[in-house]
């Protein structure tokens, strides 16, 4: 596998606004094919088994109602060979992630995030890290939109050079779907920095620091927007961790893990330690 290298402008715009992008990383015709494998999953009954419903519009248990309901398929992608391999595993986005983490890599988050037209919710102003509260800091977060990502159908937006900041603690709102950072936290930032919004077309990708500001808004749109995501890390940087783990193993000593499904990582952590709840928002 050759090794890759960010350009200048790519190695520059990582560190002073948090986030870069490439184009075409997949191609249209796997990126239908990966379409397909996430609509085909929603169509089953037990779609729920992986999915978070968006809480915008629970509609029907019919199969229509399902597509148009759900909003991520969490830990779906280690289930999905076509997906794991071409993805997660494959050679582009690896390649990448082993720039920035060394040639032992495990997976710790993979997910595929549904935005359906019409009824596609928010998802709040949030770090990553201040949602997982294990102490990691520096894990590598990746988004390919297997179809056009665009401000009309609900595209991810960046705060530019957010990432600085400390780990900011999350609260909840009574309408919130999960933590997220303080709303008025949120408003300084972008007065003070603006906002950018990550348009991409299919089979880009966006590759950003765990500790960027960021959100996408509800999908007002006739189209769809669907997209797979992972945070790679490495053994060095979550051997202290004592949260909650169901990492797999993806590259060891710079060869990829070829077997199916992904070997589970073993870790000699601390006890597990469920975290707090997130506060309500007026406790901040």
């Amino acid at each position: 596998m050759t090794r890759w290298k960010p350009t200048s402008a790519q190695k520059t715009q990582y560190e002073t606004e948090g986030y870069f992008i490439l184009r075409n990383v997949i191609s249209q015709d796997l990126a239908a094919e990966l379409r397909g494998v996430i609509r085909n999953v929603l169509m089953l009954p037990n779609a729920g088994e992986f999915a978070d419903v968006d809480p915008m519009d629970p509609m029907d248990d019919s199969p229509q109602g399902r597509i148009a309901r759900f909003r991520k398929l969490a830990n779906f992608c280690v289930e999905s060979p076509l997906i794991w391999h071409n993805i997660h595993a494959g050679p582009t986005v690896l390649n990448i992630a082993r720039y920035f983490l060394g040639d032992d890599i495990i997976m710790k988050f993979n997910s595929c995030f549904l935005k359906p037209a019409r009824t596609g919710a928010a998802t709040p102003w949030h770090q990553d890290n201040g949602l997982w509260r294990d102490g990691e800091t520096e894990p590598f977060n990746f988004w390919i939109p297997l179809e056009p990502a665009t401000r009309e159908n609900g595209c991810m937006q960046f705060i530019p050079g957010s990432h600085k900041t400390e780990i900011v603690e999350h609260v909840l709102y009574p309408d919130s779907i999960h933590g997220e950072l303080p709303r008025e936290a949120v408003q300084e930032m972008i007065e003070k920095h603006g906002v950018h919004h990550i348009e991409l077309d299919t089979g880009d990708v966006v590759i950003w620091h765990s500790s960027m500001w960021h959100y996408s808004p509800p999908n007002k749109s006739e189209k769809s927007r669907i997209a797979v995501a992972g945070v790679y890390t490495n053994p060095e940087i979550s051997k202290t961790r004592n949260r909650w783990h169901n990492f797999r193993w993806v590259m060891k000593s710079g060869e990829v893990c070829p077997q199916f499904p992904p070997k589970v990582v073993t870790m000699k952590n601390k006890p597990v330690e469920q975290p707090k709840p997130f506060p309500p928002a007026e406790d901040y």
